[in-house]
């Protein structure tokens, strides 16, 4: 009888000590989950991101087909611009290199690259400036916001069709710098948004997706920030600078 009572007395602290483990193992990751900062305080200082250099990409579609899409490359130091648009009706690539603009149009009789100065009034000329502060619209919808860890980083994530996170999307310049949208009788449908931060809150990825109707037609826009000061070297290459026409040149002789 004694025998018995001590293996169930044994039983009973083997299952106590369990139970004990388990509450443990609970408030450890209960404590974890509450030790994430906050979506606020992740956005603030994430805006606050100054980049040396930078990839991004946009792109629209209708019923599956690209309607118009871009790509762009910069660094700050020297500040070099890389950007090659296309749309329906068309399609130029360009570089920028201090005050120097040079531009090929594609699909009309001459391929040539021309070179022309910068004025200040140049939408290329605040690209930059316009990345630089893509999250500034997002601050104020912190809440709309989920974070997860990712490692010793972070991921902030959005899904739905917030009006304010709409509005926030339509009215970043970084967002919307490279392809027009006309967007006033645009009605959203659904919007996702992934921010990738490191330990520190800077910025390593930026991913939009919208999608949306416009005159009945259902189309998607993405936009993508990425390689974030990983280019250590851009340049405009050789063949361009020599074989650009210099049009101030030409209306200087004329």
């Amino acid at each position: 009888m004694v025998f018995k009572n001590k293996k169930i007395i044994i039983g009973l602290i083997g299952i106590f000590v369990l139970l004990l483990a388990g509450c443990s193992n609970n408030k450890s990751t209960t404590k974890k989950e509450n030790t994430l900062p906050s979506t606020k305080t992740i956005l603030t200082k994430a805006q606050n991101t100054k980049f040396d250099s930078m990839h991004t990409t946009w792109n629209e579609t209708e019923n599956g087909q690209t309607i118009q899409k871009a790509e762009a490359q910069y660094v700050k130091d020297p500040t070099v611009i890389y950007a090659n648009v296309a749309t329906a009706s068309n399609h130029y690539k360009m570089w920028i290199e201090g005050k120097n603009n040079y531009i090929q149009m594609k699909g009309t009789s001459s391929s040539h690259w021309f070179k022309t100065k910068l004025g200040k009034s140049s939408s290329y000329a605040v690209l930059t400036d316009s990345l630089d502060n893509m999250l500034d619209p997002f601050v104020a919808t912190s809440k709309s916001f989920k974070v997860k860890p990712n490692g010793n980083d972070y991921v902030l994530s959005y899904k739905g069709n917030n009006k304010k996170i709409w509005n926030a999307i339509v009215s970043d310049s970084a967002i919307t710098a490279l392809i027009g949208i006309d967007l006033d009788n645009v009605k959203p449908i659904n919007n996702e948004i992934k921010i990738d931060v490191d330990k520190s809150y800077h910025i390593t990825d930026v991913k939009v997706l919208s999608t949306y109707k416009d005159e009945g037609q259902k189309r998607t826009f993405t936009m993508n920030a990425d390689q974030i000061d990983q280019i250590k070297n851009l340049e405009v290459p050789a063949n361009v600078k020599k074989g650009a026409v210099d049009l101030g040149k030409m209306s200087t002789n004329n």
